[in-house]
């Protein structure tokens, strides 16, 4: 309660008493009791709202009057009334949510957040969080999940397709004969070697002379043999190969292109694709046992939690990878009309489910509140709240009094 305004109130009543008392041991004219009259009336009226103001707390005197201490008594009352009046007209749903209706949410939240997050604490906080939910991350089970699923996957994929797809593929960009001319490559690396060329001439002399043959063919051998030695014959039949190689590389050799119809031919069986399905199958099976993919997997995602945590912690990260990204989305939201709407709409929905789903509990945090407190605590607290305005009743019941007083007087003196 204001000191200055009770005191005022006992001065305005201390007034009064001292006047009516002065008057009473004054004998003169009529003006005397004139005056008289007014600081009775006063004393009256300051002593009767005196006990009016103080009955609404306690009982005055300490004098357990009936009809006072009115608060205390009727305690509940005052209680259910306040609880009632706050819930159902001061913060009612209906003026809740029509207040809500009025305020442009979604785009003070979106404006709000963005000043917020400029700030140096803001930054600190997403660094913090960030680090936080990097490693909180289970990776054993996501590692255990990525494996089934792609094992699922390498799985369900069937390999005779597979095979398919990739001989189209290879007859489609003839990787065949890119193949087969890189065959042909090695062929004349290996035939242009000079061991080569002397082994060739040392086979073919041994293969001759190993000949058993009769007459005329007997003697024509022995003179080619005689005429063709180990060298000559290496040199002769490296130059053969070589050049037969050579011809190979022409795509409009009819050798070429009949090697090249056998190998295309061969693949196409469909017993051999058939067999080489069943071979990719039996490759994948192993791959999958080998592979340990949890593991492995394990292992990457380690590997990318440490190098996150690493970035995360870097005094750049949020002010140059989060805001810029968190304020171009904010921008781009503020900019779609529609979708700004949207989400004023969704934030209002929610906010009024929330208020319907809890607005019972307004009124019950304001009774806990209030039977927090005992009743002189109870009474102190709405005394310094309003006793205040309640000191004044008694300084104009003290000043109305005195004038109804001299009113009256006068009245009497005139009749």
């Amino acid at each position: 309660m204001s000191g200055n305004s009770k005191h005022t109130a006992t001065v305005s009543l201390g007034v009064m008493a001292a006047g009516f008392i002065g008057t009473l041991f004054v004998e003169g004219t009529p003006w005397v009791r004139f005056i008289q009259s007014g600081f009775e009336a006063g004393l009256v009226g300051g002593l009767a709202d005196w006990f009016a103001v103080t009955a609404l707390f306690r009982h005055p005197l300490g004098i357990p009057i009936p009809h006072t201490a009115l608060l205390p008594k009727n305690r509940e009352k005052v209680s259910k009334a306040l609880v009632t009046t706050i819930q159902e007209d001061l913060l009612s749903k209906r003026s809740i949510t029509d207040k809500l209706a009025q305020l442009p949410l979604a785009a003070k939240l979106l404006r709000g957040a963005e000043e917020q997050l400029a700030s140096d604490s803001a930054q600190k906080g997403i660094a913090a969080l960030s680090d936080y939910v990097i490693r909180q991350i289970p990776l054993e089970k996501v590692a255990a999940f990525a494996e089934r699923e792609l094992r699922k996957l390498i799985e369900s994929v069937e390999m005779r397709n597979v095979l398919e797809q990739a001989l189209e593929q290879v007859y489609a960009r003839q990787y065949d004969e890119k193949a087969f001319d890189f065959v042909l490559d090695l062929a004349q690396q290996l035939v242009a070697k000079d061991e080569i060329r002397d082994r060739m001439g040392q086979m073919a002399a041994q293969a001759l002379t190993g000949l058993n043959t009769n007459g005329l063919m007997q003697f024509a051998l022995n003179a080619f043999v005689g005429f063709f030695n180990e060298e000559k014959l290496g040199n002769l039949i490296q130059q053969f190969m070589l050049s037969g190689i050579e011809g190979l590389r022409q795509e409009d050799n009819a050798n070429r292109q009949a090697v090249m119809r056998t190998v295309r031919h061969w693949l196409n069986q469909p017993e051999h694709r058939e067999r080489m399905s069943a071979e990719l199958e039996g490759w994948k099976e192993q791959l999958l046992a080998s592979w340990k993919l949890e593991e492995r997997l394990l292992g990457l995602l380690q590997r990318v939690q440490e190098q996150a945590l690493v970035w995360v912690n870097e005094e750049r990260f949020a002010k140059e990878t989060v805001l810029p990204f968190l304020s171009g989305l904010f921008r781009r939201i503020e900019e779609d009309p529609e979708l700004l709407n949207k989400l004023e709409l969704g934030l209002r929905e929610q906010i009024v489910r929330w208020i319907e789903a809890n607005h019972h509990k307004l009124g019950a945090l304001i009774k806990e509140n209030i039977d927090r407190f005992d009743d002189e605590t109870l009474i102190s607290l709405m005394e310094d709240k309003v006793g205040k305005d309640l000191q004044w009743i008694r300084v104009n019941g003290a000043i109305c009094g005195f004038l109804i007083g001299l009113v009256l007087a006068g009245i009497k003196l005139l009749a």
